[in-house]
């Protein structure tokens, strides 16, 4: 098992070669790299071959391989690339070993982390689907198939597509004409964070509003500072209602003082002392220091 720095580490490392190539102007017009999987567009094999040199020159112990489109295909981590005429189609790609080994609907955890596999899954086909009609065959050739395998009920599956906000059953036509629409058009509601049960809930009616009225509405939920959760919410007594105190009364017209301890309240002692000879000397007891608690 690797360590958890060793992403980091990877990235750092390779920041600093992408910056050297960047400035020597030896990456191509299009270069994206996630920790070290790197997908570039080249105009021909030979250019391909040596931007591989290039890569494999900067360092002794860097070593890339090179895999190459076949029939208009790429795969990319989790993606199929597709060229169709002059553009790029994406859907979702799983190497033949994948067995899809997640989470047993069985398993002696919360309800709440079964919805949001399902919920991550929709996500995860609809974000990293290009057309509609990959979402559909993502979610009916093979998430349904795989938790049912898993052994969820059927009821469970379709009633979280039908309530999860991050559902892939979203026309991508009408999100693409949600972000055309100018920004001054789009109303933000600003609410204080509970649960994600009722941010789901609030999300939900506030869209369905917004299409009632033809504005999209956008909700901002905010959390609560630590410094408000751990504030003291009791307000301490004065000085006068304090027990267990050291105090000190001085006089105004000489240097005397006098220094007592007291485990009640500090004013039943300070009236004690109105008729002792402490008080008759200081007079009203003109001023009072507390040392401490």
């Amino acid at each position: 098992m690797g360590s958890p720095l060793s992403p980091v580490v990877a990235n750092a490392f390779l920041c600093s070669i992408e910056k050297q190539l960047e400035q020597e102007n030896k990456l191509p017009s299009f270069y994206r790299r996630y920790v070290d999987d790197t997908l570039s567009s080249v105009p021909d094999i030979q250019s391909a071959t040596t931007f591989l040199a290039t890569l494999n020159e900067c360092h002794p112990s860097i070593h890339f391989t090179m895999e190459i489109a076949e029939s208009n295909k790429l795969q990319f981590l989790g993606i199929m690339i597709e060229k169709k005429d002059c553009e790029l189609v994406t859907s979702l790609y799983r190497k033949p070993t994948n067995n899809g080994l997640l989470l047993h609907f069985q398993s002696h955890v919360d309800m709440r982390y079964k919805k949001s596999l399902i919920k991550t899954m929709l996500h995860r086909a609809y974000r990293l689907s290009s057309s509609w009609e990959s979402v559909v065959r993502e979610c009916e050739e093979y998430l349904k198939g795989m938790f049912f395998q898993l052994g969820y009920p059927d009821r469970l599956v379709d009633a979280t597509v039908t309530s999860s906000p991050n559902s892939a059953f979203v026309d991508k036509d009408q999100v693409q004409n949600n972000n055309a629409l100018s920004e001054g058009n789009i109303v933000r509601v600003i609410l204080p964070y509970k649960d994600q049960r009722s941010e789901d809930s609030v999300r939900k009616q506030l869209k369905d509003l917004g299409n009632n009225i033809g504005n999209p509405i956008q909700t901002v939920f905010t959390s609560p500072k630590i410094g408000e959760q751990l504030r003291i919410q009791d307000r301490k007594p004065p000085v006068v209602s304090r027990q267990c105190v050291v105090y000190q009364f001085k006089c105004d017209l000489c240097d005397t003082d006098y220094i007592g301890y007291t485990s009640r309240h500090l004013h039943q002692r300070i009236e004690e002392h109105r008729a002792s000879a402490v008080g008759e000397h200081v007079k009203g007891l003109r001023k009072i220091v507390l040392y401490k608690r």
